[in-house]
């Protein structure tokens, strides 16, 4: 007869680890506004059961530093035009090129104006997964989109 071995979490709590019961949404916008906004938008939202870690770059800089050292990211609302009128872009290229494909968050490009692309190439592109223009952005669309997105099973 075997006796299976049982095997007990750590209670570890200096770990930096999120629970999984959260999506860590990171957003990568240089308006103080739209960071704002969108927390007090999502406060207490959850999206298939979790609730929602928002996390802030101000730059695409600053992203780019922060995706370098964490893979646990599951959605990006990036802004295309910060300090540059690329800026979104170079940072989700710089995500096809330094992410594992199953490590890889979700990239919704948010903008008031995607700079030198239009609506049809950043729909084409691979580098989104989709797309939500600023002045035209409901809460309701914001939820629904977060909801289509971030799958319904997920580790």
């Amino acid at each position: 007869m075997m006796i299976d071995e049982l095997v007990f979490a750590s209670d570890d709590t200096t770990s930096n680890s999120v629970p999984k019961q959260q999506w860590n949404i990171l957003i990568i916008d240089d308006d103080m506004d739209v960071h704002t906004n969108t927390s007090f938008a999502l406060k207490n939202v959850r999206i298939h059961d979790r609730s929602l870690n928002l996390i802030h770059a101000f730059s695409s800089i600053d992203g780019i530093a922060f995706l370098n050292d964490r893979t646990d990211i599951h959605l990006i609302l990036l802004d295309m035009v910060m300090e540059t009128h690329d800026a979104g872009l170079k940072v989700a290229r710089w995500l096809d090129e330094n992410s594992d494909r199953a490590l890889k968050p979700i990239v919704i490009l948010r903008t008031g104006h995607p700079g030198l692309l239009t609506t049809n190439d950043i729909l084409a592109s691979t580098h989104f997964d989709g797309m939500i223009e600023k002045s035209r952005v409901t809460y309701r669309d914001l939820i629904d989109l977060l909801s289509r997105m971030l799958p319904e099973k997920s580790s």
